[in-house]
């Protein structure tokens, strides 16, 4: 199956450091072994459809696990017919 790409952040709604949270979400991610980028805002990834939206799925469930009362997840997905790779979008741009 081709790959699609998706942007996602997690925003935990919680007092003080965020990043335990955000932490806790990447390492759904790593464990879900997509190949991902980690940017100042959003998270990119890039796999099977299903896989993404399963590993995005369980990096916001991560987050209130790890005690967030309220967490809100944006998510952007990019298809393209043929498939679509992180190292051909950014090409010529690093």
């Amino acid at each position: 199956m081709p790959s699609v790409l998706a942007e996602f952040s997690v925003t935990p709604m919680a007092e003080g450091d965020m990043r335990p949270f955000v932490d806790s979400a990447l390492q759904e991610i790593e464990k879900a072994g997509l190949k991902h980028e980690v940017g100042a805002v959003a998270t990119t990834v890039e796999g099977e459809l299903d896989q993404v939206l399963d590993a995005i799925k369980r990096a916001h469930q991560a987050a209130l696990n790890r005690g967030a009362d309220r967490v809100v997840t944006d998510i952007r997905i990019d298809e393209k017919k043929g498939g679509l790779s992180m190292e051909r979008e950014i090409e010529g741009y690093r």
